[in-house]
């Protein structure tokens, strides 16, 4: 039977969007590269031309604004009336889609409506693009659906996102089964370990460095480290110290990235004045030097869909030409009139069904 560690590494997770930190970083960087070029060429190429160029965000600034409107979409779901296993989904598609493209060249702030709606498609969940359209000022139904498809090939079609929120579940059964912690330690923890769980993770790099259950065990630690303790201790038992070291500096290197961002972060990031004066001068600076032919999303749909129209539809084959189908559908001759047979004596028979069975 294969492990949990098994049937995580053939998800689309693991194989798709787990990376290194370094990795990740230049991915990034990489991607910050190649969006200031194409954007430099258009604007230069625009009628009248762009002259001189604006100042462009680096990567850290990207990542800032990133982080920024994680945190707007984490605000916006509770008025969709999401439950939170779709609300991460969403957050973590808006987090894997900007890994390869830029806040300059494709509007985040198009993309979080588009995220919560596929987040609840990815989900199983129902919900008519006409409620978050009425949540959202100034809103249509095709502008969320304008992004839906550069959303899928941005995430590369890869809609499975694993949460820790079952791992924690799984968690607090063993704790009461060991029975070595009162219920009130327990659910405090557990508490607080989902309080942690639905912000932290969501806002920072963790999905992409370690798996639900390690992010799970780092939230724990934070909120009670002595009861992940135990648990390491019953898990590790008779398997030597060194592994369970080596897991418990996993652990703690997720716990440190957690701790950067603490769920309290979400009532006081609006009211803080610094954290708004950087992310107004970042707006300002993102809105000079966004990618003038995807500002419109709506349009550059529209102007694909018309791009395709007109493509030319292939010339039909001359009569006799084999076009490979006869393997399936006959050849056109000999089968055609074989086929003709049939229907006439189906049709002579009165029963397209046949005669009764046993008959």
């Amino acid at each position: 039977m294969a492990t949990e560690d098994a049937r995580y590494r053939q998800s689309s997770q693991y194989r798709l969007w787990s990376f290194t930190p370094s990795h990740l970083s230049t991915l990034r960087e990489k991607t910050n590269t190649l969006a200031r070029t194409h954007i430099s060429n258009r604007m230069r190429a625009s009628d009248p031309p762009v002259d001189p160029l604006p100042d462009f965000l680096t990567p850290a600034e990207e990542y800032q604004m990133l982080n920024h409107f994680t945190l707007e979409l984490l605000r916006a779901a509770p008025y969709c009336k999401l439950p939170t296993d779709i609300q991460a989904t969403a957050a973590i598609f808006l987090r894997r889609f900007y890994v390869t493209n830029s806040v300059m060249t494709y509007p985040p702030q198009e993309l979080i409506k588009t995220c919560l709606f596929f987040g609840c498609k990815a989900e199983g969940y129902f919900m008519r693009v006409q409620k978050i359209t009425d949540t959202f000022p100034n809103t249509t139904s095709e502008m969320i659906l304008a992004a839906e498809y550069v959303l899928c090939q941005g995430i590369r079609f890869a809609f499975d996102v694993r949460h820790p929120f079952r791992a924690l579940e799984g968690a607090v059964m063993e704790l009461r089964r060991l029975g070595d912690f009162d219920d009130d330690r327990i659910n405090r923890a557990h508490k607080r370990t989902r309080e942690i769980l639905k912000f932290s993770p969501l806002v920072t790099d963790v999905y992409f460095h370690y798996t639900p259950s390690q992010i799970m065990y780092a939230a724990m630690a934070i909120a009670d480290e002595g009861l992940v303790h135990r648990m390491m201790r019953e898990a590790f038992a008779g398997q030597g110290e060194e592994m369970k070291d080596k897991i418990w500096g996993v652990i703690e290197n997720c716990r440190a990235m957690l701790e950067k961002e603490p769920p309290e972060k979400m009532s006081t990031y609006w009211n803080d004045p610094e954290s708004t004066k950087a992310i107004k001068v970042l707006r300002k600076k993102l809105v000079k030097c966004r990618d003038p032919d995807r500002v419109d999303l709506v349009a550059l749909q529209k102007a694909r869909r018309e791009q395709a129209a007109q493509k030319p539809k292939p010339k039909p084959k001359p009569k006799g030409e084999s076009n490979g189908d006869e393997k399936v559908f006959g050849n056109g001759n000999g089968n055609t009139l074989e086929r003709e047979a049939k229907r006439r004596k189906v049709a002579a028979d009165g029963d397209i069904f046949g005669p009764p069975l046993g008959a």
